[in-house]
């Protein structure tokens, strides 16, 4: 049996149909999970991925054993948080750019990478 890469998502609805492209069972990638704040975009997230988990507090996925990496495909001013909150939590994170707001920002992300050893 192949070993799957189990993904989260933050921001299921716009940018969130990216996950579509991951989502791919039996070969490689399932999606496990999603957040977002919007009850619709999470009711059509629940259509697509019924057996996944699913939360309007995107912390709830930091926490969780069954994620390996989340999509973070949020408004950019989240990316820092959610970035260092997640790497912290030994998620690794596809992340679109910008990562952050400040150059500051993008280090406190690239340093949350390297002290957790995620990618």
């Amino acid at each position: 049996m192949i070993q799957e890469l189990r993904i989260g998502v933050i921001g299921t609805s716009q940018r969130g149909k990216l996950a579509d492209h991951a989502h791919k069972p039996g070969q490689g990638s399932r999606v496990v999970a999603g957040a977002d704040t919007k009850p619709a975009a999470l009711n059509e997230f629940r259509k697509k991925y019924p057996d996944a988990f699913t939360t309007t507090d995107w912390r709830e996925l930091a926490g969780r054993d069954d994620i390996d990496a989340v999509f973070i495909l949020t408004p950019d001013f989240l990316h820092e948080e959610m970035a260092v909150a997640l790497l912290q939590a030994g998620k690794s994170i596809y992340l679109e750019k910008p990562m952050a707001l400040s150059t500051e920002g993008c280090d406190n992300i690239l340093r949350a990478a390297v002290a957790n050893n995620v990618k």
